[in-house]
């Protein structure tokens, strides 16, 4: 082999390795993540921050309001209903998925009904217990709570828009102007039909009269 063809080899090899030795790129951290392996490519998109905040806000479990109890509406679309009678901390536990933890607990002696146990939520949510059960609720608008029966009854409905959702019955007691819809009870702001729901309940609360 001539000398010029051995020394022009030996230059190639020597490059070959320079390049191959050369600094790793790193891989742009706005792009997809690559993984490789035995398997075909598996390309994983990079999520944006946002739209993970937007699938956990959407993924929230919601609570509604009933006669009988509580109902928690999860991301799905099932419903799980919390009715009176049910054990407090499975209640408490359900709710405090969708509100979070209580911001108070505690018991209340001087209730009409007796002596009670309460958890208040925010949102203006309280939940009530008798004997370790679930026995009523509570609801009041000085927290802007979004919650509403399935009939779409809540804090700031009118009268007009609950008396097209259900029949109801109005009376001037000790609290205001007092309306009750079968099991369920509240209060108005005034008995014009544009008047306002400020406070909704059922079941055993600690309304003081």
């Amino acid at each position: 082999m001539q000398i010029g063809m051995m020394r022009g080899l030996i230059a190639g090899f020597a490059l070959a390795l320079l390049a191959g030795c050369g600094p790793t790129q790193e891989p742009d951290a706005n792009k997809s993540i690559v993984f490789q392996g035995n398997a075909d490519e598996l390309i994983v998109p990079k999520a944006e921050p946002a739209n993970i905040a937007n699938v956990a806000e959407v993924a929230e479990p919601a609570v509604n309001l009933a006669p009988d109890g509580l109902s928690l509406v999860l991301p799905t679309g099932a419903t799980r209903h919390m009715a009176f009678g049910m054990p407090r901390d499975v209640t408490t536990r359900a709710i405090a998925a969708a509100l979070g933890s209580p911001i108070e607990e505690g018991d209340n002696q001087e209730c009409g009904a007796g002596a009670l146990s309460f958890a208040s939520f925010r949102g203006g949510l309280g939940l009530y217990f008798d004997g370790g059960k679930f026995v009523g609720w509570d609801l009041d608008g000085r927290d802007g709570g979004r919650f509403a029966t399935a009939a779409g009854v809540g804090i700031g409905s009118t009268r007009k828009q609950l008396e097209s959702a259900t029949a109801i019955r109005i009376e001037d007691s000790t609290l205001g102007v007092e309306f009750s819809a079968g099991d369920l009870s509240g209060l108005l702001s005034s008995r014009d039909p544009e008047g306002e729901v400020t406070n909704l309940w059922a079941g055993t609360t600690c309304i003081a009269r």
